[in-house]
């Protein structure tokens, strides 16, 4: 018997019982809008999330098209209320700069220099997230490695990995620094009326790399650093590119 029903159920029964229980999609519903939301969702909001999962069959597109669709998901209080994992960063940074992934055992070292050893967890339940992916050094990585990845230069890598063993460690970072990474193409994610009028840049970069609005103190600094330069060039450009991500606002989604 399960869930008031008997019958000579087997295996796949028990488990086709448990995913189409109610209770099931509302779980379902509430553990990714969490994951994607940064809360849990309110009782009315998990209730219509679930009905649209089990009126689809138990499909997560069209959940997590319901979701995403969402007024509430879009709310003032749930703009940049997470910090970005080394792997959100990542993918992040690349897709809006247009670039491409780098060679698989830099994607290794970068991440894991950021706390994220893909593949390898802590433990089961996985990483702890949210601020604890912000300590004093990790940050300062965050930095360092949008150099790297805006640039192209593999040098600011250097000694990115270190492992137990201290052969291992040679090993690896001397084959980061063989490796090859795309530089970023200005002309590509901008205009040429954005790479040449400074105010027109900033509002650009603001747009595509943060959605919202510098903070004054912020925006002032990178006044200031364009203010510095005559007629812009590539490297200005992605000087700016470089600021902006250096900034808490970059950190969080």
């Amino acid at each position: 018997t399960i869930f008031g029903k008997t019958s000579n159920f087997d295996g796949e029964d028990f488990l086709d019982a448990i995913a189409n229980h109610p209770q099931t999609a509302k779980y379902i519903s509430a553990k990714l809008w969490n994951y994607f939301a940064g809360e849990m969702p309110s009782k009315e909001l998990n209730e219509a999330l679930a009905d649209v999962f089990q009126k689809n069959g138990s499909k997560f597109k069209p959940l997590l098209c319901a979701m995403f669709r969402s007024e509430e998901f879009y709310s003032p209080h749930l703009i940049r209320n997470q910090v970005k994992s080394p792997v959100q960063w990542l993918v992040g940074t690349v897709r809006m700069l247009e670039s491409e992934l780098p060679p698989a055992v830099v994607c290794w070292g970068l991440t894991r220099n950021l706390g994220q050893d893909l593949f390898a967890p802590p433990n089961v339940k996985g990483w702890d997230g949210g601020l604890t992916w912000i300590t004093t050094n990790n940050l300062l990585s965050r930095y360092n490695e949008a150099i790297a990845l805006v640039q192209g230069d593999v040098t600011a890598l250097r000694g990115v990995v270190e492992l137990p063993n201290p052969n291992a460690t040679r090993l690896v970072n001397e084959r980061l620094q063989r490796s090859r990474m795309p530089r970023v193409d200005p002309k590509r994610i901008l205009t040429e009326k954005e790479r040449a009028d400074k105010n027109v840049l900033i509002a650009a970069l603001e747009k595509r790399l943060l959605q919202s609005k510098l903070k004054e103190k912020q925006r002032q600094a990178l006044q200031d650093y364009l203010d510095s330069k005559g007629a812009l060039d590539d490297d200005d450009v992605l000087g700016a590119i470089r600021l902006v991500m250096s900034t808490p606002e970059y950190q969080l989604t």
